[in-house]
């Protein structure tokens, strides 16, 4: 089926009747369901409804019902399943291709898949699922985002990756790579050019996992956002002309040696450009020396830095006072003139070793409350103002402070 831009006839038996120009129509739609949100069940059998009116609801709907996909590894489908009958109907039509449900494909800008068949399931199953997903991304032309959770990635995958010319974003999260050799194409791409990457891996850093298999197939000369642990920042291979803006490095250890030699080289071959640094440890960090680390892995050719935000554990905020913190973090990084946003902070609970605080195995507890607004704002004012006179955004251990003309005032910690 096709579309043209209409509006819908006027009643025979009423001539005069008034016709609602299409932008009305697009404010209705807006109001069920608005923009940028993700449609819940209700909002999306009411625009099914909607669609089903006539084509010119058809054409005004379709595009925010799949606006975002999420398709889950499947199967078998249950009977009062709705949502995995119609995700099974939905291939089907795609693989007969229909008019209409390839023009559905094309209205998708955010495609997350999650559970797509791991290397244990039956192998017949994952050559089933690579080709029915495959067969989705040859046609979604407008694809912005791209997600994949605890999946199995295959050169099928790989392949119709790198013909997604609008792509802006891919996420991996605790996936698995195929390590089959892939077979060159004439005038095909080899590697994937996407702006902005995210690719976190399991909490216990898995080798098995193939990891370098991806690492291989992302073009970093295109790159302007990465977030990432260090085991797969290591994996890298950094141009020399890096563009890289933004870069997030998690799960560091303080105590292992090895990690502050991978960060070391990666900070030096990004940072003349790098806006926005995070970097998040996992163990307790111990002053003065931690100082030394700082002063060692970030250079000071790091002139653009407009952001930093460090992540200490838990432990680290009981024991560092956030009046030292700050001191040490303007200290090493105060070579930046631009710094406008400035982050301290630990996670908000997680479990701990019994022999910290000497109770039960396993036992979570919450770490100190934050701090007072006035004891953030004196260490605003007195330590990181002078070192930072761009400084307009400042949380230490979950209060945040925003420069709002003279006043600082408390905002919402990020």
């Amino acid at each position: 089926m096709s579309f043209r831009w209409a509006v819908p006839e006027r009643s025979v038996d009423h001539p005069s009747f008034p016709t609602l120009p299409v932008e009305i129509y697009l404010e209705i739609l807006e109001r069920l369901a608005p923009l940028g949100r993700k449609l819940s069940l209700e909002q999306t059998k009411t625009l099914t409804r909607f669609a089903g009116a006539c084509k010119l609801f058809c054409h005004i709907a379709l595009p925010r019902i799949y606006e975002r996909v999420d398709l889950v590894g499947r199967v078998c489908y249950k009977p009062d399943d709705l949502s995995a009958l119609r995700e099974a109907s939905w291939f089907s039509r795609i693989s007969a291709r229909e008019d209409l449900a390839l023009w559905t494909v094309k209205c998708v800008k955010e495609c997350n898949l999650r559970g797509v068949v791991l290397p244990s399931s039956n192998s017949s199953a994952v050559g089933v699922f690579a080709e029915r997903y495959t067969s989705i991304f040859n046609h979604t032309v407008n694809l912005r985002r791209l997600t994949f959770t605890n999946c199995l990635i295959e050169n099928e995958h790989w392949r119709a990756m790198m013909t997604l010319g609008a792509l802006e974003e891919l996420c991996i999260y605790h996936c698995v790579f195929a390590e089959a050799p892939q077979t060159i194409q004439p005038n095909h791409p080899v590697k994937i050019s996407v702006p902005s990457v995210e690719f976190y891996r399991d909490d216990d850093d898995s080798t098995d996992d193939n990891a370098g298999v991806a690492a291989e197939k992302l073009d970093l000369s295109r790159l302007r956002s990465l977030k990432t642990d260090v085991g797969f920042a290591e994996l890298l291979n950094w141009p020399q002309d890096c563009i890289l803006e933004q870069l997030h490095v998690s799960r560091i250890s303080y105590s292992n040696p090895e990690h502050q030699a991978i960060l070391k080289p990666i900070l030096r071959q990004t940072g003349q450009r790098v806006a926005e640094l995070k970097l998040a440890f996992l163990d307790r960090i111990f002053l003065p020396d931690f100082g030394n680390q700082l002063r060692d892995i970030i250079p000071d050719n790091s002139q653009n830095l407009r952001s930093f935000t460090l992540v200490v554990d838990a432990m680290t905020r009981e024991h560092v006072e956030a009046r030292e913190m700050s001191s040490l973090v303007c200290r090493y990084i105060g070579f930046s003139p631009t710094m406008e946003r400035l982050v301290v902070t630990s996670p908000k609970a997680l479990t701990v070793p019994a022999w910290w605080r000497g109770t039960a195995p396993g036992r979570r507890f919450t770490p100190a409350q934050p701090l007072s607004s006035d004891h953030v704002q004196d260490i605003t004012l007195r330590i990181i103002l002078p070192v930072f006179p761009e400084i307009n955004y400042v949380e230490i251990y979950r209060t945040a402070l925003r420069l709002e003309g003279c006043s600082w005032v408390k905002v919402r910690a990020t």
